[in-house]
């Protein structure tokens, strides 16, 4: 919900569109519809519950899992919000993370829109030449 919904986002779009090198790990997921993706030693959480979305990062190593962001605060399902835990040196890598996972959305959104451009020009330019030969064939008449 608050500060959940935005990552949530960012991360299903970028799995949706397979940027960011993110994973498909069953660590640590909760039921439901939660699924978690793993990029180096991070481990993102994505949910849903009725009112919502939710969203939870992960520390992992061999050893250790540490929650670093969740939920902070609120009644579950209906004002909920989420924030960092515990805060680190991990909190700037993990945001430009984030921030170039949504560059990198934008960049093959706008790629796969010139690709769909480029194949309508095609098509139009092919039935272009289709109706020129015709009318060519009427006007020979």
């Amino acid at each position: 919900m608050n500060g959940a919904r935005k990552y949530h986002n960012i991360i299903k779009e970028a799995v949706n569109r397979k940027v960011g090198g993110l994973n498909p790990t069953r660590q640590l997921t909760a039921g439901g519809d939660s699924q978690c993706f793993q990029h180096e030693n991070v481990v993102f959480r994505i949910a849903s519950h009725a009112r919502g979305k939710e969203f939870y990062i992960f520390l992992v190593d061999e050893d250790a899992v540490m929650e670093v962001y969740g939920r902070t605060g609120g009644n579950y399902g209906w004002t909920e919000t989420y924030g960092w835990v515990k805060k680190g040196t991990w909190t700037k890598p993990i945001l430009k993370y984030l921030r170039d996972l949504e560059t990198e959305i934008e960049l093959d959104r706008q790629e796969k829109e010139r690709v769909q451009r480029e194949r309508e020009r095609e098509k139009n330019r092919s039935i272009g030449e289709h109706v020129d030969h015709f009318n060519d064939l009427f006007r020979a008449q």
